[in-house]
């Protein structure tokens, strides 16, 4: 089994790209945009959301070429991000065999949108609107942006994508079966009818807050802010490969676990057993110093996760500091979980946790309300998705 390690990380959000984005986080900068009043007309819907990100594809468009024509807005921020994952990670190529693991809950909703219109209104369809909504062709233009002819997978579950696609490629590297991975999560939710938006509303999981703020883990808390997407790549490297070349490591991954609580397709069970018994089987005895969690704040994700944290961790979880990252980020689905890793990774080596946007909040629980500086070995973050997908990956520090 080899020892596997983040060297390269880059996040595209509404927060900012890059380096941007964790100033941003650290110093509780939320990029919150209200929604149109004539979207509201004056009914109770949630009335803030996060935008998409503009994406600077200045110092990329070479390298871009050809996808600029032919590829979904999803993909090219996508493959933006894995760029510049490449540049952090101090690499100018890959090997041939590198993996690509993505994590999408969703196609392309705008390119469905104009397909559909083109189609009722008698108009002929792009040729290209099959390829631009493949669920996998994140993961394709990657691979066909690096040249790299390793497995090349998009793994949708719902707001686990992300933890999953870096869990994949983190059991694909530790098995030896390619020295490096290219993984995270890129989702686009963003289109004209607000068609994610509003579905998302009418099921009563979208804050109610009057200034938007979610406020994950607070008494005050009525569901999540919606964020339109973005896109978040790690690189993955197996240890031995990263230490011969001098490689930067934020930290190394040792343990990853998934299951399904078949429970309901949408809700969460009042006693979360399976995930109880998931994060028991990872921790085994070590000392956690950080938890990320996944943070929604709907009533139900967060008195369950609370449930599950306070069984696994006992008398020990008022040392454990909390991060609701959701809080200053809004949620992006499939992105999410990936942002939530990259966040862990960067807070293990630089030694910094971000403090929490909330409220009153639910009793037992370390939830720092200014960023803090503090000595991280090791941390989960753990992600759930509808359907009852639920995973954790543990980083440790090197």
């Amino acid at each position: 089994m080899k020892r596997v390690v983040i060297t390269g990380i880059a996040p595209i959000v509404a927060m900012g790209q890059g380096q941007t984005f964790f100033d941003r986080l650290m110093a509780m900068e939320p990029a919150i945009t209200p929604t149109d009043e004539s979207f509201c007309n004056g009914k109770n819907v949630s009335k803030w959301y996060v935008r998409y990100p503009e994406v600077d594809l200045a110092p990329y468009k070479e390298r871009l070429g050809q996808m600029l024509m032919l590829a979904s807005r999803n993909a090219i921020t996508a493959s933006v991000a894995s760029l510049m994952a490449l540049d952090d990670a101090g690499l100018k190529e890959l090997p041939s065999d590198t993996a690509v693991f993505f994590g999408g809950s969703t196609m392309d909703a705008e390119d469905l949108l104009t397909a559909y219109n083109a189609t009722t209104a008698g108009r002929r369809l792009h040729p290209l609107s099959n390829p631009k909504s493949m669920a996998n062709a994140v993961p394709a233009w990657i691979s066909i942006l690096f040249g790299i002819h390793g497995r090349s997978q998009v793994i949708s579950t719902a707001c686990a994508s992300g933890t999953d696609a870096i869990g994949a490629a983190y059991e694909h590297v530790c098995l030896g079966k390619s020295k490096m991975a290219v993984c995270g999560g890129a989702d686009l939710m963003c289109c004209s009818s607000e068609l994610i938006f509003r579905s998302f509303d009418v099921l009563g999981t979208l804050t109610r807050a009057s200034d938007g703020l979610p406020r994950p883990f607070s008494e005050e808390r009525s569901g999540f802010l919606f964020c339109e997407g973005g896109a978040c790549t790690l690189i993955l490297e197996d240890y031995e490969s990263a230490c011969a070349r001098g490689a930067n490591i934020y930290a190394e991954i040792t343990d990853f676990r998934a299951c399904c609580d078949a429970y309901h397709i949408v809700k969460m069970p009042e006693y979360p057993e399976q995930v109880i018994s998931m994060l028991n089987g990872m921790v085994k005895g070590k000392t956690i110093d950080y938890y990320n969690a996944h943070g929604t704040a709907t009533q139900v994700n967060d008195q369950m996760e609370a449930t599950a944290l306070k069984e696994v961790f006992g008398s020990q979880l008022g040392g454990i500091p909390i991060n609701a990252t959701k809080s200053l980020t809004g949620h992006a689905i499939g992105t999410s979980g990936a942002l939530e890793v990259a966040l862990t990774a960067f807070s293990i080596k630089n030694g910094i946790i971000h403090g929490n946007l909330i409220g009153t909040p639910i009793e037992g629980l370390n939830l720092p309300r200014q960023t803090v500086r503090s000595d991280i070995r090791c941390a989960i973050s753990a992600s759930f998705g509808f359907g009852g997908h639920d995973s954790a990956l543990m980083l440790e520090k090197v």
